[in-house]
């Protein structure tokens, strides 16, 4: 009898799961599996696909000079945009967690970017830095030179990590709030009667404490600065000539010529993003299992 029943809940547990399993097998697993599959492939979406093994990864490596590009402007993309947003969010909780007068009204200017869509940003900020829109506007009032933000390549990826920054942080801002909110007050109030001063207790309790939170925040800032997408195409689409030409912007150009190209970046893609998370895990999750 207790075979019988632990059999039928197992059974009424699978059932209970089988949605989700159906959810993720249908709409990421096999997609994954399947693009994997097609990157072995000549094919453009339209007639017949032609095994061609591992060289459409070849000519991405070692052929294509976009894609090389394009992958340096990734890594510039997100190294940018993670130590901006790590930074800014966490001074920024810092701050908004005080009970001060006034605070509620600036951590909704904080979190009111996040209700825009992103592409309604990305019109927004191109009328900002057009060459006579408020930034150039404000930037002669003080008798200095407007520029030209997005149609000069030095110039276009800062002004589109600036708006991607601004568009964010307020999401990690709130998630290190929840964190700093979980330390136990009375550990301050031990540190205040040994005399420690502010920047003792950040380094010495905060930093420590906030280490699974901030494990959180660092995997969700690799994996959104990879996959950026939207305020670059709305913006410049990865112009002027490939200087903000990201991984996502290169395969969503590629689908429409060469599918298996496209695909065989989305796999490259992957890997990075793989590697990077797993290198986090043994740097800070491991550490904090330990601890």
């Amino acid at each position: 009898m207790l075979s019988l029943s632990k059999r039928n809940q197992n059974l009424t547990g699978w059932l209970f799961s089988l949605p989700a399993v159906i959810f993720l097998g249908g709409f990421f697993i096999f997609p994954m599996l399947y693009s994997l599959f097609i990157s072995f492939f000549d094919w453009n979406l339209l007639g017949d696909k032609a095994f061609i093994g591992l060289s459409n990864y070849d000519f991405l490596l070692f052929k294509d000079s976009v894609f090389t590009t394009t992958l340096w402007n990734t890594v510039y993309f997100s190294l940018c945009y993670f130590f901006g947003s790590l930074i800014l969010s966490l001074g920024t909780a810092l701050i908004v967690q005080k009970a001060l007068r006034g605070m509620r009204i600036i951590r909704t200017a904080i979190l009111t970017p996040l209700v825009i869509p992103m592409a309604i940003t990305g019109i927004i900020w191109t009328l900002l830095y057009s060459p006579s829109g408020f930034i150039n506007t404000l930037l002669n009032m003080f008798g200095i030179e407007g520029q030209q933000w997005l149609y000069e390549s030095s110039l276009a990826m800062p002004a589109i990590i600036v708006v991607s920054i601004w568009q964010t942080f307020g999401l990690y801002a709130i998630i290190f709030v929840t964190g700093l909110n979980q330390i136990p007050k009375d550990l301050y109030e031990g540190m205040d009667i040994d005399g420690a001063g502010g920047w003792k207790k950040f380094v010495h309790l905060t930093l420590p404490l906030l280490r699974p939170t901030t494990f959180f925040v660092v995997v969700l800032l690799v994996i959104n600065s990879f996959k950026v997408f939207d305020q670059i195409w709305v913006m410049t689409q990865g112009g002027p000539g490939n200087a903000t030409m990201t991984l996502v912007v290169y395969m969503y150009q590629k689908i429409f010529t060469s599918f298996g190209l496209a695909t065989a970046s989305s796999v490259a893609l992957f890997i990075i993003v793989f590697c990077l998370v797993i290198f986090q895990y043994f740097i800070m999750g491991r550490e904090d299992e330990k601890a």
